[in-house]
């Protein structure tokens, strides 16, 4: 058997360099229960926010957060997600990369509103509805002044902590006129609360007498200012694929974010793609600024380390020196995979993850499973990191 080379190591300054790995905003979830206990989703909060004080920028972390944290974080394939917004970032491009189908959008009160305003948000709530998301209001929405928005109604959240037994069954009563409504009674917080929703027929159950919150301990790669502003210096350039893909072979954070977030949002199963190059076409353009713009508001305010650089000097020399020696070992299998594979492997790798962790969390699925098969031959031609 021809003797093999040893494989590359990583420089221990640069296993240092994750640093640029982070905690996400504190969140926590809460589980939504139907009448039979089954829980059919969540609603996810940014726990270092009231929910009068999240603004866009927090919204964005917290998209952030959901698209691409380091498991065993996973918050997306659980049932409906819902998430709070403001009108602000109800118009924020972040909202394309989401995956309309698993997320309820809950809109904002509109406060002591006329209909005239109502009215006037109408045409941006129709379009998330188009775009198919599901829209979920607070019992404010039964006022007459909202009358323009009740068709757009899905779910109709009644606020059990803010109504006295009888006015909370009232707006269950009154919501029943709102065609195709389903009725959540939230924030039900003690059993004789639990029981008046239950005898009045709410389809849907909420609250600490239902379920409390659980913390969610995500981990997120944060980019640095440095990795965003090259990320939208080529996307104004118009810049093409293959410099797209340098640019992320030479920007650690930005791989594993766009890798991630693609396997968040089961990417493959609308465009297949066994390659870098095949991932940046999978994206259209808008969706590209959507991801930048979403990044500018997590990005690393500090300084880059010199760690972080040094690693974004080693990263695509042992990407490209692991798709060499898995060349030579399945000469058969197409040169872009191999580099696909490799690229993903490496940072999981640099994060501590295993091989199946690195493959189930960054590759698509076809190429995961084969990989997760050879796990242990892929094991071997990683480069160790050395240790301080």
């Amino acid at each position: 058997m021809q003797q093999q080379s040893a494989p590359p190591s990583i420089p221990s300054s640069t296993a240092a360099a994750m640093v640029f790995t982070s905690p996400a905003p504190p969140i926590a979830w809460q589980p939504i229960k139907d009448a039979d206990g089954k829980v059919i989703g969540h609603e996810i909060f940014n726990r270092s926010r009231t929910a009068s004080a999240h603004t866009l920028e927090s919204d964005l972390a917290l998209t952030h957060a959901v698209l691409s944290p380091i498991e065993p974080a996973q918050l997306l394939g659980a049932g409906l997600l819902f998430l709070n917004t403001t009108f602000e970032s109800l118009g924020g491009s972040h909202l394309d990369l989401l995956p309309a189908h698993q997320v309820v959008l809950e809109i904002p009160s509109l406060g002591h509103a006329a209909s005239s305003e109502a009215m006037a948000r109408r045409p941006a709530l129709e379009a998330l509805r188009a775009r198919g998301f599901a829209l979920a209001f607070n019992h404010s929405v039964l006022d007459s002044s909202y009358a323009p928005w009740h068709d757009l109604v899905n779910y109709l959240k009644i606020d059990f902590s803010v109504l006295s037994a009888e006015r909370a069954v009232l707006m269950l009563q009154w919501a029943r006129r709102i065609s195709g409504a389903t009725l959540v009674a939230d924030k039900i917080e003690s059993s004789a609360q639990l029981h008046l929703a239950q005898e009045n027929k709410a389809h849907l159950l909420q609250g600490y007498a239902v379920s409390r919150p659980e913390p969610i301990a995500a981990r997120v790669v944060l980019p640095s200012t440095a990795d965003v502003a090259a990320l939208a210096e080529a996307l104004s350039n118009h810049a093409d694929t293959p410099a797209l893909v340098e640019l992320l072979q030479h920007r650690p954070a930005l791989m594993f974010n766009l890798l991630r977030m693609a396997q968040s949002q089961s990417l493959e199963a609308r465009r297949p793609f066994l390659s870098l190059q095949a991932l940046v076409e999978a994206y259209p353009a808008d969706h590209l600024k959507a991801w930048e713009t979403m990044l500018q508001a997590v990005a690393a305010k500090i300084p880059q380390l010199p760690q972080i650089q040094q690693c974004e000097k080693a990263y695509p020399r042992l990407s490209a020196a692991l798709a060499a020696k898995a060349q030579g070992q399945w000469p058969d299998v197409p040169a872009a995979q191999l580099q696909l594979v490799a690229a993903a492997l490496l940072l999981g790798h640099i994060l501590g993850l295993t091989v199946d962790q690195s493959a189930s969390q960054l590759l698509p699925g076809s190429l995961a499973h084969t990989v997760r098969l050879l796990a242990p031959e892929w094991q071997a031609l990683l480069p160790a990191l050395a240790r301080e």
